[in-house]
């Protein structure tokens, strides 16, 4: 068995849909432009309603691959015109480079990926048509260790906490195999409020993606998946891209070759913008109107939370006390709980980010900074 090393905290190219101008290709397998009609077997008569040509779906060793067409209207700014021009649609997946599957999509393989669509026998393009396909629907991702799937847990509740009105957009997963937290849906994403998912990257390799782990990474990875987590975001369409180009995240792009030159600083830069797009970060918390003794006990309790000491971490400190009588120092270290307990309480009900922080260690609040959430 040999091992390698899974790139971490790098941002990747997972997948990405391409779309090559139809007349620049030529065909070679005729069901892709063939419209198809129905057969009814139990009455042996065919509809004679033509419908548009289907999909070819391509499966093998838990790899999916679907070609297809689509026709859409393009204009023309210069002449003001408007065009239907036809295109083939293919999904390009990191999955095809098999065993380099952890490498992701970059100008390095990509050669290789065209070599696999030119294999299927669907159609046949050059190199240069390839690359120069229109680029949309790109998944970026971030691989990341974790000590254990409950700290993972902590994390995913830590960022659902902290999005605020915006956690009707949250979708956490806490399930036997199946631990992760999506943002909107893919198809409903928009450019302010884009596709985010956090997930469990080894249950996903053991359960969903078995067949392909097992065929193509089992004996390469090892153990290196134990652990391993990933964080997923979906540059959608042209206004997408067009609203990472205001904010200077991402330098604009529209074809595959342009996409595949851009720096890896500005795909991590997506990832950690997407990310905070469903954050709310709020300020320090003023302390309410309390007697000058409450009011430093309350910004102690604070700093303290802040710094990721528990409730019962600040109770402990009482133990230290000790008055003139066993009696007093019973009544005092009583008067002194219910205080802190009063102004804890006060603290976390009125910030679930602080109550976020009462729990973490210092593992969960690196995870959280790495993807640009302020702790």
């Amino acid at each position: 068995m040999t091992y390698s090393t899974i790139p971490i905290n790098t941002p990747l190219t997972d997948s990405l849909s391409l779309r090559i101008p139809f007349d620049s290709c030529e065909i070679l397998d005729k069901r892709l432009t063939s419209y198809t009609c129905v057969y009814y077997e139990s009455l042996e008569q065919i509809d004679a309603e033509l419908h548009p040509p289907k999909p070819i779906i391509i499966t093998m060793n838990g790899i999916t691959i679907r070609i297809s067409l689509s026709d859409i209207l393009i204009k023309d700014f210069k002449k003001n015109t408007e065009k239907l021009t036809k295109f083939i649609n293919l999904t390009v997946s990191a999955k095809l480079l098999k065993s380099h599957y952890f490498d992701g999509i970059n100008k390095d393989n990509i050669y290789s990926l065209y070599r696999e669509f030119m294999r299927f026998e669907v159609f046949k393009c050059t190199f240069d048509t390839f690359l120069d396909g229109y680029c949309s629907d790109v998944d970026i991702c971030v691989n990341r260790y974790v000590n254990h799937p409950n700290t993972f847990l902590d994390i995913l509740r830590s960022v659902f906490s902290q999005s605020g009105t915006r956690q009707k957009y949250a979708h956490l997963i806490n399930k036997p195999e199946n631990l992760g937290l999506t943002f909107n849906n893919r198809n409903f994403a928009k450019p302010s409020l884009p596709f985010v998912k956090f997930y469990f990257k080894e249950w996903e390799l053991y359960t969903k993606s078995a067949e392909f782990f097992n065929i193509y990474l089992a004996d390469i990875y090892g153990n290196e998946i134990k652990n391993l987590t990933r964080i997923e975001c979906t540059i959608k369409n042209y206004m997408h891209k067009k609203r990472l180009s205001k904010f200077n995240i991402m330098d604009d792009f529209k074809t595959l070759r342009e996409f595949l030159e851009l720096p890896q600083d500005q795909l991590l830069n997506f990832v950690k913008f997407s990310v905070e797009s469903y954050i709310i970060n709020k300020a320090r918390i003023k302390s309410p109107d309390l007697s000058p003794t409450d009011f430093i006990i309350y910004e102690l309790i604070q700093n303290s939370v802040i710094k990721g000491y528990s409730y019962e971490a600040i109770i402990l400190l009482l133990n230290g006390f000790k008055g003139s009588t066993p009696e007093a120092t019973k009544v005092a270290k009583s008067r002194m709980k219910k205080k802190v307990t009063e102004l804890y309480d006060l603290l976390i009900h009125r910030d679930i980010k602080i109550e976020s922080k009462s729990i973490h260690n210092n593992h969960i609040i690196e995870y959280l900074n790495f993807i640009g959430i302020k702790t």
